[in-house]
């Protein structure tokens, strides 16, 4: 399977990957789509039912694509206060922002539990769980896998 770059996160690529644990000030947008397709095959076998897909980007993953920038997406919304009900998605995947806030780190991940039923895919370079594995917002969230 491929890897994935940050040469076309220009926030991420800037700064090498340093980004400090309070987040940065620089916009976070991308050129085009992260993933190679590999990748994205791969991630596509992990959704079940219903899914949104949010920070999508130019990915065409999900049921539901939501993003702050992108305009061919099916909801402009934000990631830290989604406009959907509680438990919405048998799904829900994103690829967050490297670069953000802790405290907007926190409320996506209370998000992300709130709308998801049965799977939350978090592509990110940290893993939302505690020791025990179980989902630091919602313990009826565990972690099943790890790919890198």
């Amino acid at each position: 399977m491929s890897t994935v770059t940050y040469k076309n996160q220009p926030a991420i690529h800037e700064t090498r990957g340093a980004i400090p644990l309070a987040g940065n000030s620089r916009i976070y947008t991308v050129s085009k789509l992260l993933w190679p397709k590999d990748v994205e095959d791969f991630l596509e076998t992990l959704l079940i039912g219903n899914t949104l897909h949010i920070c999508c980007g130019r990915s065409n993953l999900g049921n539901i694509r939501l993003d702050l920038y992108e305009k061919d997406v099916n909801v402009i919304g934000d990631m830290i206060k989604l406009p959907f009900g509680n438990q919405s998605f048998d799904t829900t995947l994103i690829d967050p922002p490297y670069n953000s806030k802790l405290q907007i780190m926190h409320d996506m991940l209370s998000e992300l539990s709130r709308v998801s039923k049965q799977r939350i895919i978090f592509q990110h370079w940290f893993s939302p769980v505690d020791k025990l594995g179980q989902y630091r917002k919602d313990h009826s969230f565990i972690l099943t896998a790890l790919y890198n």
